[in-house]
């Protein structure tokens, strides 16, 4: 006997629905010092380093 799965395909919204819209129009604009940074290797690499080892602080405080 051939069991059948839920579909997890998205049930299509009728014509009267309102689907949320986001207005990214008035969102602020990274500035030129904001988008270095997020280019940087050097500094992306300090901000991976400085993540992992806040990680590893905490998780070691919670093996004790």
């Amino acid at each position: 006997m051939p069991t059948s799965k839920p579909s997890s395909a998205p049930v299509p919204l009728s014509a009267n629905e309102i689907q949320p819209v986001a207005d990214l129009s008035k969102a602020p604009l990274p500035t030129a010092a904001t988008l270095r940074r997020r280019k940087s290797v050097v500094y992306q690499l300090g901000r991976f380093i400085s993540f992992s080892l806040s990680i590893l602080r905490m998780t070691a405080k919670g093996h004790k």
